[in-house]
């Protein structure tokens, strides 16, 4: 399923701080590098290079240390074992992460591999018997192309205080039930005909210069869930909920031309309880084009079912392909997809800077799933205010800042894309002339 994904571009951004709760770390990620893949149980997850020409990994795992050995004792100094013959030692010593002491060892190992490999271990000792373990292994060429930077970045590890991080997401938890629970027709009414028109531009490789690859628009409206699929006699309806409409054009890669048109209508009542969804996206090129949908419902939690219940359905409208329902529970506290893209107004009259933790329903990459959302939300000194989101425990995805109003000012995305507040006429001189508009 392609995605309507002005919200969710994701791919590499350098120096970005990445936090994981069940290792329990902080850690600033080098570079070209990407968060690759990740594991509740066991707790670990892996640091990858996002360039091809230059591959390595660093792997981050959480360890149990009941006997309070030291970070040296940890690492099983290959030297004192019985494969000390099979080893040389590059580097043996004490080294600080932060206001913490570890132990780092670098050595290679010549096992009768054809090239003999470094092999990186650092552990540092934690609160609670608890340590953290990095480990790579390297050629002895990429070793020397990446052993600085490496190294400064297992220095950057911070270990996370668990009973603050509970603390943390408790509060963020109650933030966010409180936002949901003062919903009602009067506060989502003061909605109803907000309209912003999104410039969306890609940082071109190895400079600064941005290109044109898109442009949206964004309107709110009262009106019924039975709206979300357009059809003849629907003028008379009861207006029972908001409706967000959002209309996008993206040619996300200028050289193939390939455009992509999406429509989407996100309907949730006025109560916030109830919501639905349809969008259409359709890629095409001259004379050949495919299309698909999704339509999501996510029922009123009902006596005797307390838990709201979500249904996805997926078409492929080209090959008439039906791809089978996605189901899931709807976990309170719930992030209604429509105020997803109304989040700036939505939230404009918070007032002071908080954090809230929502469930919703993201469709990336063709997955479905149901995800923890973290928005967090910082009050500048010139009345503007932005928010750092991230999806579950991963890093942080999107920096966004509006206006006092709650109208999009920028928004920078994980790969360089850059959304930002615009008008009619200024897309318009931008794409007429391309016969795109």
């Amino acid at each position: 399923m392609i995605q309507v994904f002005l919200l969710s571009l994701v791919a590499q951004f350098g120096n970005a701080t990445y936090q994981n709760g069940d290792i329990g770390l902080k850690i600033d990620l080098p570079a070209e590098s990407t968060v690759s893949g990740t594991s509740k149980n066991p707790p670990f997850c892996m640091i990858s290079s996002s360039n091809p020409m230059n591959m390595w990994h660093l792997r981050l795992e959480r360890g149990i240390n009941p006997d309070a050995k030291t970070a040296e004792e940890l690492l099983h100094v290959p030297q004192l074992s019985e494969h000390a013959s099979k080893t040389t030692t590059i580097e043996n010593n004490a080294m600080r992460a932060g206001d913490r002491e570890g132990w780092l060892h670098v050595f290679l190992s010549d096992d009768g591999q054809p090239t003999p490999l470094i092999m990186v271990q650092f552990a540092l000792p934690t609160n609670g018997d608890q340590f953290i373990l990095a480990t790579a292994r390297f050629s002895r060429t990429s070793w020397d192309r990446n052993s600085k930077m490496i190294v400064e970045c297992m220095q950057t590890i911070r270990p996370l205080d668990p009973v603050a991080m509970i603390q943390g997401k408790l509060a963020a938890l109650e933030h966010a039930a409180s936002v949901l629970d003062a919903i009602s027709k009067e506060s989502l009414s003061a909605l109803i005909g907000f309209q912003e028109w999104r410039r969306i531009q890609s940082k071109l490789d190895g400079g600064s210069t941005y290109e044109d690859i898109g442009y949206a628009l964004v309107q709110v409206s009262a009106g019924n869930r039975e709206e979300i699929e357009i059809r003849d006699g629907q003028e008379g309806l009861e207006k029972t909920g908001l409706i967000v409409t959002v209309r996008s054009r993206l040619v996300p890669n200028i050289e193939t031309g390939v455009v992509m048109d999406a429509y989407g209508r996100y309907w949730v009542s006025w109560d916030g309880k109830e919501s639905r969804w349809s969008n259409r996206v359709t890629k095409w090129l001259e004379k050949a084009k495919a299309t698909e949908s999704e339509t999501g419902i996510r029922n009123r939690p009902e006596i005797g079912s307390p838990r709201s219940r979500l249904i996805v359905l997926q078409q492929d409208l080209t090959s008439d392909v039906i791809k089978s329902p996605f189901k899931a529970l709807a976990e309170d506290p719930w992030l209604p997809r429509a105020l997803v893209w109304i989040l700036g107004p939505f939230l404009s009259s918070s007032g002071h800077d908080e954090q809230f933790m929502w469930m919703t329903y993201e469709n990336s990459g063709g997955s479905s799933k149901i995800v923890t959302r973290v928005d967090s939300l910082h009050q500048n000194d010139d009345e503007s205010w932005t928010v750092d989101t991230k999806v579950g425990e991963g890093e942080v995805t999107l920096w966004s800042t509006f206006n006092k109003d709650g109208s999009l000012l920028t928004q920078t995305q994980k790969n360089g894309v850059v959304v930002t507040g615009a008008t009619h006429d200024m897309l318009e001189n931008i794409w007429a002339p391309r016969n795109l508009w």
